[in-house]
């Protein structure tokens, strides 16, 4: 990015009018300390759950999988929640809502930014074998009439328009990346996030009438599915080493080792190997 054209704040009104159905339900902070925090928060208001989406163009407490930190600068990435019910889907499908945000994600990459990026179990987005967005779903149980209903906060941070230094400061240069190319000028947040918001309302109509059609089609979306992965824990050391033969109806990696045991991975850090030999 070019430092003489500083980061925009997320326009809003711009975006509202991309998305009219939104509007008094999309909500901007400059700066927040968590949106999923803040949508769980909201969930649970005396008011009761409601479908809402909160964008922040910055985020002091910010989180990824597996608890780690998520900091970026000001207005260099998009960072939202979307709040939806869990109904009709069972909790043992409350992945598919993950797995659809993502193909919401990629399809909204390629149709505003004509980038093709690669879905990497179970939710990141990567371009060039280099991560550049993550999602992180969040469950809140006992909400509404009867304190009987289940919501989920569907947080995900997508890398615009950081600089190459801001990846080499943080050391992350090999692992992560922008949307677009450093040579190239950042998408338009407003519209690649209302596009995103429209693929999954139609993913979300989906799931209610023919969820295994989504299951499918997220499956078939993931490179990690035929490589050789390596599976980490939280301390980054590696526990399964194997082959990815495919994902199990409750969403889990299946990864047959050496001995040709195949064994369920249901949460984790998978790291995929690449042609160079690298592992993303």
């Amino acid at each position: 990015m070019d430092i003489s054209n500083p980061p925009q704040a997320f326009d809003l009104e711009y975006f509202l009018k991309l998305a009219p159905e939104w509007v008094r339900r999309a909500f901007y902070f400059p700066e927040i300390g968590s949106t999923n925090q803040e949508a769980r928060v909201r969930l649970r208001s005396a008011s009761g759950p409601a479908e809402i989406l909160l964008i922040a163009d910055k985020q002091t407490a910010g989180r990824g999988r597996m608890n780690r930190a998520w900091e970026a600068p000001f207005a260099t990435g998009l960072l939202c929640t979307l709040t939806t019910p869990l109904a009709p889907l069972p909790l043992d499908r409350a992945y598919l809502y993950t797995a659809a945000l993502a193909l919401s994600l990629k399809q909204a990459a390629w149709l505003e930014a004509g980038i093709e990026l690669a879905l990497k179990w179970p939710n990141d987005l990567l371009r060039e074998g280099r991560k550049c967005c993550g999602i992180l779903a969040e469950l809140e149980l006992g909400l509404g009439p009867g304190q009987s209903n289940a919501w989920l906060a569907l947080g995900f941070g997508l890398n615009t328009g950081l600089t190459e230094r801001d990846f080499r400061e943080a050391g992350l240069l090999e692992k992560a990346t922008n949307l677009t190319p450093f040579d190239q000028p950042p998408v338009q947040r407003e519209a690649l996030l209302a596009t995103t918001i429209q693929a999954f309302e139609g993913y979300r109509l989906r799931l209610q009438e023919d969820l295994e059609s989504v299951r499918q089609e997220w499956a078939a979306s993931l490179i990690t599915i035929g490589q050789e992965v390596q599976v980490l824990n939280s301390s980054g050391q590696v526990e399964l080493s194997g082959r990815a033969e495919g994902v199990d109806f409750s969403g889990g990696l299946q990864v047959r080792e050496t001995t040709g045991k195949i064994k369920l991975v249901q949460a984790g850090d998978v790291s995929v190997r690449l042609a160079d030999g690298r592992y993303a």
